[in-house]
Parts: structure tokens; C-alpha cells; sequence
């Protein structure tokens, strides 16, 4: 019993390298999270602030007061806009909300009427959405209360108590507007995503479905590593095959398969949760060719920098996880931290999960999604150009 243990001790030891990415893997997830969710990383570690964008057409004291107040609060920006470009700022997914302050909210602010106040948002960020609309109702309502107070009370001393001394009209005014706030109402509208769309749906099947692509094509570079090590690769290379056809064998391979694994996702969320295909549909082909030959060149390069399948295994798990991590496969990334959301850049997923967002949650048309295909194919350029380099250094030396 002891020497099949030690046999299988002595296997687990002998590859340093597998060994070394073994125990960075949960070392590197516990870091991610810990980044992602505020356990670690101080005051470099808080959540990005919420740009604002604003448009004030009132141009009052009072509209600039309600401005200023908003701006006194930590985790806010604000931004003045033009009234449309706003809106198309939200729509593109530069900004997630705009205040929108019309003619007459001076006058209206102490009369109780309706206020020409609108927060135009995007709606798959409800969560920050909420936070706005419950900050930009506060300041609102004790603008209200404060300047009800005024009017109504001078309006009932003027008409009742014309001889009222005037530091007891004070204390009257200061009591009313500490308790004088009233139900504050204004207008919200989503201009992003169409009603029967699901920003959850679109975040679920894109994120998912990447994430588990990236694994697929893992394994299948993997294989050549596989093929090493049991000498089929030894006996291609003394065929007529080139060592270059061979590595673009396995990135076609690796490219139909996992276009055929996207493909199959995204029909089964058309016919499981209805997700609407038709929406754009040659953008959706353009980003699903363009993910899948990113991605294939990703599992080419991985099995051209490991000497074992253990280490192809190891390494792909951890590449595989961080990418999805900080590229938002895992989670929202309006979730994370300012600097985790900077260099979500870097991943594959990111740009493939903004195309996918681009498409069926802003409606946006093909010249939108020419940044996102221009990028994975700047990925896949810079992927296989390491991945022909270290496959003729790497892997066609035999001990």
C-alpha cells in the first residue's frame, strides 16, 4: 500500500512546474475574489465612483443648488452634457444614467406641482440606478421642504400674524424645514434595451458561454502535448506534414468546435429563455467567428508553452478563470473595483461579452461592434504569432 502511495507522491512531486501551478490556482483565485468583492487592496480597492451625467436647462439657483449638493457626495461625478449626446452616451454604454433638469424647476420646486426633473438610464445597472434615484430624491425633497417652509409660512404670518417678531418667524421656518420634506417624485425612463429584453439572459449566455469555450479549446491544445508524449507527434513530423500545418490543423480544429459550441449555446437560449436571434443577425455571426478564432488561439498557444499535459491542465485552469474573472464572465464588472474594471481590457471576454451587449441589449448596429471584432482580432494575431514561435521551440524538441 505504501509504495503505490509513495508512487503516486513521487508522480504528484517530480513535474515542479504542474506542481507550482497547482497551488497557484486556488492562490490565485482567493486573490481575484478577495480584489473583487473589497477584501483586500485599502483605499486603492473602492468601488469606482458613478459618473452623472447632467443637463440643466433651468440654469436657476435653484437647479445649480441641487447640482452642487449632488456633487458634494463621495462616489459621485458629475459631468455636464448636452441634452441628446447624453442620452446616446448611455446608449453606446460610455455612462449608465443622465439628470435631466427642464425649464421651471425653480418655479415649481415650492408650488407642490409636478417637477421637470428625469433620470434616463441604462437599465442593466439598476443597482447604481437605485443608489442615483434615492440620492437625487433626498436632495430634492428637503430642497422642497425647505422652500414649502418658506412660502407657507411667510404667506400665513403675512395673512394671520402680521406683528410676529422676527427671530420667532426664524425658529417656525427652521421646524418646518427639518420636518417639512414632502414625497418627492420624478420621472424615470430606461433608454437602453428594448422591453422584452433581458440584461441577466444576454450577461448569463455570454459570460457562460465564453468562459466554457476558453476551457474546450484548452483541452483541445492540450492534445497536442498528449500527442507528444505518446509519439504520434514524432510520426507526424517524419511525414510531409510541416510543423506549420500541423499547429493550423489543430487551431481549425479547435476554431470549428468552438463555433459549433457557440452556436449551440446561443440556440439554446433562443429556444430555452427566448433571447432574440434575429436581432442584428449578422453581428451576431461576425462575434461569434471572431470569439471562436480568438479563443482557438488561445488553446494553441497554451499547449506551445507547456512541456506536460499536467502543466497545459494547471496553467489553462488558471488563465482559463482569470480571464473570465476580470473580463466579467463571473462577475458584473460593474461590481468590482475601479482598477479591476481598468484592466479588464486584457481579457477576451470582455470585448466578446460588450459585443454580445452591443448586439441584443443596446440594439446598437455593425459600425458599433467594429472595435470589439478589431480587438480579438488583434488578440488572435498577437495569440498565434507565440503561439508558431514557441510551438518550433517548445514542443518540436524531443529528449
Amino acid at each position: 500500500m505504501w509504495k503505490l502511495a509513495s508512487k503516486d507522491l513521487y508522480l504528484f512531486f517530480y513535474d515542479k512546474k504542474a506542481l507550482a501551478l497547482t497551488l497557484l490556482l486556488p492562490i490565485g483565485l482567493i486573490t481575484l475574489f478577495a480584489f473583487a468583492f473589497g477584501g483586500a487592496g485599502g483605499e486603492k480597492n473602492e468601488p469606482s465612483p458613478i459618473t452623472l451625467q447632467f443637463t440643466d436647462e433651468d440654469q436657476s439657483p435653484a437647479s445649480k443648488a441641487l447640482l452642487a449638493s449632488l456633487d458634494s457626495i463621495p462616489g459621485i461625478r458629475l459631468e455636464e452634457v448636452a441634452d441628446q449626446v447624453g442620452t446616446n452616451q448611455i446608449k453606446k454604454g460610455s455612462r449608465i444614467a443622465q439628470l435631466y433638469i427642464g425649464n421651471g424647476f425653480d418655479k415649481e420646486l415650492g408650488t407642490g406641482g409636478a417637477l421637470p426633473v428625469a433620470l434616463r438610464y441604462d437599465q442593466s445597472r439598476e443597482m447604481e440606478v437605485s443608489i442615483l434615484r434615492s440620492l437625487i430624491i433626498g436632495r430634492i425633497g428637503k430642497m422642497q421642504g425647505s422652500r414649502q417652509a418658506d412660502t407657507g409660512v411667510d404667506r400665513i404670518i403675512a395673512q394671520s400674524f402680521p406683528n410676529m417678531p422676527a427671530a420667532m418667524v426664524d425658529t417656525i421656518k427652521r421646524q418646518m424645514q427639518a420636518t417639512g420634506a414632502t414625497e418627492t417624485h420624478i420621472s424615470m425612463s430606461s433608454v437602453v434595451g428594448e422591453e422584452q429584453s433581458n440584461w441577466g439572459l444576454i450577461q448569463a449566455v455570454a459570460g457562460t458561454a465564453i468562459m466554457m469555450l476558453l476551457f474546450s479549446v484548452s483541452a483541445i491544445g492540450a492534445s497536442i502535448i498528449e500527442e507528444k508524449e505518446q509519439g504520434v507527434l514524432k510520426r507526424l513530423l517524419q511525414s510531409p506534414l510541416s510543423p506549420t500545418s500541423i499547429l493550423s490543423g489543430k487551431l481549425l480544429s479547435a476554431g470549428i468546435i468552438a463555433v459549433f459550441q457557440l452556436v449551440i449555446m446561443f440556440l439554446f437560449a433562443w429556444l430555452a429563455f427566448g433571447l432574440d436571434l434575429t436581432i442584428n443577425p449578422i453581428g451576431t455571426v461576425l462575434m461569434i467567428l471572431f470569439t471562436a478564432v480568438t479563443c482557438a488561439s488561445f488553446g494553441v498557444l497554451l499547449a506551445s508553452i507547456v512541456s506536460s499535459k499536467r502543466q497545459a491542465d494547471s496553467l489553462g485552469t488558471i488563465l482559463v478563470l482569470s480571464m473570465s474573472g476580470i473580463g466579467g464572465s463571473m462577475i458584473p464588472l460593474y461590481i468590482m473595483p475601479a482598477f479591476m474594471q481598468d484592466i479588464a481590457v486584457v481579457s477576451v471576454n470582455y470585448w466578446s461579452i460588450q459585443g454580445f451587449y452591443d448586439i441584443y441589449w443596446r440594439g446598437l448596429g455593425l459600425t458599433a461592434l467594429w472595435d470589439n471584432l478589431l480587438v480579438l482580432l488583434g488578440f488572435s494575431v498577437v495569440l498565434l504569432t507565440l503561439a508558431f514561435y514557441f510551438f518550433r521551440k517548445n514542443i518540436l524538441k524531443f529528449d
